[in-house]
This record gives structure tokens, C-alpha cells and sequence, in this order.
């Protein structure tokens, strides 16, 4: 009798799920039910749908299993479902009420329910609702208390990565990390024991090396993360996984391996049929975009993730750039209002609020927000930071017409150099030119060329026109290259060689992950730049200018 309690389907599934065996786990659980239904089953069979991606299966499987665990009077179980529930209203369906009303319920339960480990993981629920970091690290160091109070490995873990993850945003990044390690280690060495932890620690820990900008610690977990997902074959984690590491090629201007990451998460998202749980790659590659000065594409994928908490910069950045003004301070004021404005989180948005605040005209506020900007460089003693600090007071006193406007700005493209920011330093470059042309013009025309080299090496057509023009105002050639092929833009020269295959409109938005109209203007632009009167002529130049020696 207990050997066929030990071995049968409810413990197999459990055992099938630990090993990851997803349908396995589905086919032992529904087994299960149909012998003896059970809370126990319901929320197993949850749990392997879940990981199949059967989110609409999975939820309501987990909803039968909370009615279970009340109807026998479970508190803590009935919690635990409620909290799941909660989580995914949110994650799977971006369905905020209902999240909201099922952590409410979790809370009521377990303010009645006993103390144990249960506790720890309503702080969990808590700390992941929290947007400003202060907020999350007080959720995290009560969980991490009762971790350890109750010996509860899995929930030390998903503790230990919040708590490193809330003080690097704090401006603690050597104590912050070594949690952040801390909690990898035991997530990826064997001692959490759940699967869902294991992916949870992952996402948080990877975070958080991005925002302290610790490309190598990304790197060297990165290939932890890989063999993880090569095992379990979680697309979820895999999409916020390429987005986070691809931030290192933004930074550095190597866009095509960042577009290659974003690109490929993207796909393994689609593939899967999933909606992102963390950092959606739409959001970085619609910053990459903006960097690449291709706004139209970058609208596009902006599109119906407006309100996504990681897009709200790259929206701003748009409405900037469109002369949108009051619009891009809107968006940044309510992001800085829901994260604060002293912690690493900000300082992005403070340096885009000095920009802000400039095109109003505005240099006074400008220079306070500078000020805050360098005081969040101070606190968190990262060098990104301190090098956009450096940036934002020299852009204010270029505005303000201060002598030491020069001196600054060749600071700030030192401290971009010297963190391999290539494309910030190219544009504060610009800005010393721009700076030093009523005093020094020779200077500044040689200042602009180094900048125009690095706008067309890096692929930023719309900083190299400028550069170009201004340049040209002076009576000196701006671009020197090739014309025909050389005049279209990154973008355009890949729809070329699209063409070339003989791919559709439709088909090369696919490829491209732009829209088709999207796509059709890319085409106009090549005939019309090209000189060529149909798709066939495109088509047929393409080939002739990959078979042409130095023809690309």
C-alpha cells in the first residue's frame, strides 16, 4: 500500500516535473485526476501546463486548485495558489484587476494563516509589485529573513537576487552583486529545488548585472544561463535573457550583434506564442532603433507596449526627437515619480529630463537636474553614470555659455571612451565642435570629422547628416565615401539584398520584424536613391553588387 503511494501518478508527476519532463508531469497529473481528484493534482497539472505554455490551461487548472485547497480549509495553500494566480493574471495576460484582485486575496488569507515560510513568499509577491527600489529591498530583506528563519532555500534565493538587485539600484553595487551571486549559485548549483526559482533568480540576477553595467559578470553567468535553457528549453527566460545581454552592444555601438540577440528573442518569444514576463525585447530594440535615428521603425514597435515600464525611456526619446517636448518631460516626470530620482534606475531619465529641460530653453532647471544626476553618480559610483553626469553638466554650460563648456565636454568624451561608449562619445564629440567653432573653427572642424567618422561606422545616418552639414557650412566636404550603395542606410542595404533573394514586401518585414509599410518605404527609398525604376531592377542590382569585387 505505501509502495503504491510513492510511485503513484501524483508522485510521478511531481517527479516528472523536477526533472523537467513537462509532458510527462501533464500525463501523470491528469492521470491523477481521473483516479482521485485532488487540490494537490489540480495545481500540478498547473505547473506543467504552465512550462508548456498553456498559460489559459495552466490558469485555470491553478483555479480549481485554490477552490480545492478552501473548500478543505488550506489556508497556506489556498495562498500560494491566490499569489501564482496573481502573478500571472499579470506576466501572461497583462491583466492588472484581476492580479490585483487575487493578491488581495493572498493577503487576506495569510494575515489569518499561521507564520511560516508562506510569509516569505507573500514578500516576494510584494517586492515584485514594487517599483522604487527602496521599496523592494525592505519587501526582500523580510522574505530573506524568514528564508532563513524557516531553512527555506528556494525562497533565500529569490530573496537574497532581490535584495542585490534593489542595492545596486541604491548605489551599494560590490554588496548588491555579491548577493546577486550569492543567489545564482544556489539557484544554479542543485540547492533550489524548484524550476520556476531557478528562472525567476536567473532574470532577477541577470537585471541586475545590466544596471551596475557589469558586461563581464553578464558574460560569465550568461553561459550558466545558456546551459539552464538548453536543458529546459524556457523560451520566456531566453527572450528577457537575449534583451538584458544585448544592452552591452547597444552601449558599445556593436548594433549588429545587439539587433542579433534582440532579434532572436524576439523570434523564440513568437514561436512559443509568449508574452514577455520581464524586459521585453521589443523595448530595446525600439531604442536601438532611436539610436540609429530610424524613427519610424521604432513607432512601430513602440506600438501597443506604450505603457510597458522598460519602453517608457525609448518613448520619451521619440517625442524628443520629434520636437515632441512637453510630451517627452511628461513621460519622464511620471517614470522618475513612480521609480525616485536617487537611485541608478533614474539616471537615465535624468539625463534625458537635462535634455528635456535644454530644448525648452529652460537651463536653470536643466542644471538642477544635472546636479541630481551627478549626485546619483556619486551614490552608485558607476562610471556609465558618472560619464552621462559629466555629459549632462557640460551640455548645460554650453547652454549657459560658460568658458569651461570645452574643458567638460572633452571630459565627458573621455568618460564615454573610457567605458567603451562609443556612441555617446561621438556625439558629445560633436557637441565640443559645435562648442568650439566661434572661438577655435579649425579645432572644431576636426573635432566634427572624428565625430562624422564615428556616426557612419557605427551606422547613425541621422547624427552623420548633421555633422555632414555642419561641416559643409563651413566650406569643408562632409562624406567622402561611394556613392550608389553608399548612400543607402544600414537598414535600406539589407532590404536591398532582400530584393536580391526576391522576397516580397510582406516577407521582408517578417525578416526584418518591421511592418510592411514599413518595408514598402524602404523600397521607394532604395529605387529613388539607386536611380532604378522597378523591384526586378533592384533585385538585379543587388546580385550585381554582391558579385562585384568591393561592390559592397
Amino acid at each position: 500500500m505505501v509502495e503504491q503511494a510513492t510511485t503513484g501518478p501524483l508522485a510521478q508527476g511531481e517527479e516528472a516535473l523536477q526533472r523537467g519532463a513537462w509532458g510527462e508531469a501533464q500525463a501523470a497529473f491528469e492521470a491523477a485526476l481521473a483516479g482521485s481528484p485532488s487540490p494537490e493534482a489540480e495545481e500540478g497539472l498547473a505547473r506543467a501546463r504552465w512550462w508548456l505554455h498553456d498559460f489559459e490551461g495552466a490558469v485555470t487548472a491553478m483555479e480549481r486548485a485554490y477552490g480545492g485547497y478552501r473548500a478543505g480549509g488550506r489556508t497556506e495553500a489556498a495562498a500560494r495558489a491566490a499569489l501564482w494566480l496573481a502573478r500571472e493574471h499579470a506576466a501572461a495576460f497583462g491583466n492588472r484587476a484581476a492580479s490585483n484582485g487575487w493578491h488581495a486575496r493572498a493577503e487576506r488569507l495569510l494575515g489569518e494563516a499561521e507564520p511560516g515560510p508562506d510569509l516569505g513568499w507573500l514578500a516576494i509577491a510584494r517586492a515584485e509589485r514594487a517599483v522604487a527600489p527602496a521599496e523592494v529591498a525592505e519587501h526582500a530583506a523580510h522574505a530573506l529573513e524568514i528564508a532563513r528563519r524557516y531553512g527555506s532555500a528556494d525562497l533565500e534565493a529569490a530573496a537574497l537576487v532581490r535584495s542585490g538587485y534593489a542595492a545596486v539600484a541604491l548605489g551599494d553595487v560590490e554588496g548588491g552583486l555579491a548577493r546577486v551571486d550569492e543567489a545564482m549559485a544556489a539557484a544554479t548549483g542543485g540547492e533550489v529545488a524548484g524550476l520556476e526559482t531557478i528562472g525567476d533568480v536567473i532574470c532577477v540576477g541577470i537585471a541586475a548585472c545590466e544596471l551596475a553595467a557589469d558586461w563581464q559578470r553578464i558574460e560569465q553567468w550568461g553561459r550558466v544561463v545558456e546551459r539552464w535553457l538548453g536543458q529546459h528549453e524556457h523560451a520566456a527566460v531566453l527572450g528577457f535573457c537575449y534583451a538584458c545581454c544585448a544592452e552591452m552592444f547597444v552601449a558599445s555601438g556593436q548594433w549588429e550583434m545587439a539587433e542579433g540577440l534582440l532579434v532572436e528573442g524576439l523570434r523564440a518569444m513568437r514561436d512559443a506564442d509568449l508574452r514577455s514576463r520581464c524586459v521585453h525585447p521589443t523595448a530595446k530594440l525600439a531604442g536601438l532603433r532611436l539610436m540609429q535615428g530610424r524613427f519610424e521603425e521604432a513607432e512601430e514597435l513602440l506600438s501597443g507596449f506604450e505603457e510597458l515600464p522598460e519602453a517608457t525611456h525609448a518613448l520619451a526619446m521619440l517625442h524628443l526627437a520629434r520636437k515632441e517636448v512637453a510630451m517627452a518631460g511628461a513621460v519622464v516626470h511620471r517614470r522618475l515619480n513612480a521609480i525616485g530620482e536617487d537611485n541608478a534606475l533614474a539616471a537615465p531619465f535624468l539625463a534625458l529630463l537635462v535634455d528635456v529641460l535644454l530644448a525648452q530653453g529652460n537651463v536653470e532647471h536643466a542644471r538642477a537636474a544635472a546636479g541630481r544626476l551627478a549626485a546619483v553618480a556619486e551614490r552608485s559610483s558607476l562610471a556609465r553614470i558618472g560619464a552621462m553626469a559629466a555629459f549632462a553638466r557640460a551640455r548645460v554650460a554650453a547652454a549657459a555659455g560658460e568658458p569651461d563648456a570645452p574643458r567638460l565636454l572633452e571630459a565627458a568624451v573621455s568618460a564615454f571612451a573610457a567605458e567603451g561608449l562609443a556612441p555617446d562619445a561621438a556625439r558629445a564629440r560633436f557637441e565640443l565642435a559645435r562648442v568650439l567653432d566661434p572661438a577655435d573653427p579649425e579645432i572644431a572642424v576636426g573635432e566634427a570629422n572624428a565625430a562624422l567618422a564615428e556616426f557612419e561606422r557605427l551606422g547613425m545616418p541621422r547624427d552623420a547628416d548633421a555633422a555632414a552639414a555642419f561641416l559643409r557650412e563651413r566650406g569643408k566636404a562632409g562624406r567622402t565615401g561611394p556613392k550608389d550603395v553608399g548612400t543607402l542606410t544600414r537598414r535600406e542595404r539589407e532590404v536591398l539584398a532582400l530584393l536580391g533573394e526576391g522576397l516580397s514586401n510582406p516577407e521582408i518585414a517578417a525578416r526584418l520584424f518591421i511592418s510592411t509599410r514599413t518595408a514598402e518605404h524602404h523600397v521607394s527609398n532604395i529605387l529613388a536613391k539607386l536611380h532604378l525604376r522597378s523591384r526586378a531592377e533592384a533585385a538585379a542590382f543587388a546580385l550585381r553588387t554582391v558579385q562585384e569585387p568591393g561592390g559592397r
